[in-house]
């Protein structure tokens, strides 16, 4: 078992990812909003006409996880889902102005969070966590699609296996 002094990257990682998602909903919480409310109307904000699938795999969430997300902030007049011409199955989704005079009041909040968060960091240091954090996460994806593909290739053997068994029954 990995405990906490074994794995001291890990646990600062995960502790500090905890208290930077807890702050933030800690400092939107006045306006009714949730740092995932948040990213999602940032990115619909930033890229109109996106697909709620397409969303969904920009936020790394589930597509079902994501319509709640979506009728919740259209419940709020904050996003509106228009007909995609190119598939009649898909909706694009825009923000409405309510939603972007919310995102401009809330650059405050963002640039008072990263002053914040920041404090007493170089501006070499900040460059090399995003270098160090960038290369991590490129790690991991990068095991999660070698894991899935040995998965696949071991699945094939398998099934070769048991069709070559198989034949010898018939």
């Amino acid at each position: 078992m990995i405990t906490k002094q074994d794995d001291l990257l890990g646990t600062l990682i995960h502790d500090v990812a905890h208290l930077l998602r807890h702050e933030i909903d800690r400092r939107l919480k006045m306006h009714n909003l949730t740092r995932v409310k948040w990213l999602a109307l940032g990115i619909i904000s930033k890229r109109p006409h996106l697909t709620q699938a397409e969303l969904a795999e920009e936020m790394e969430l589930g597509n079902a996880a994501v319509g709640r997300l979506i009728d919740r902030l259209g419940e709020r007049g904050f996003v509106v889902r228009d007909n995609n011409p190119e598939d009649r199955r898909a909706y694009r989704l825009m923000v409405t102005g309510d939603a972007l005079r919310l995102l401009d009041q809330l650059e405050d909040t963002a640039t008072q969070l990263r002053r914040d968060l920041l404090q007493g960091v170089k501006e070499e240091q900040i460059g090399q966590l995003n270098a160090v954090l960038g290369k991590l996460k490129a790690n991991l994806k990068h095991g999660a699609v070698l894991t899935i593909t040995t998965a696949l290739v071991s699945l094939q053997e398998f099934e070769s296996e048991l069709y070559a068994s198989a034949g010898a029954f018939l």
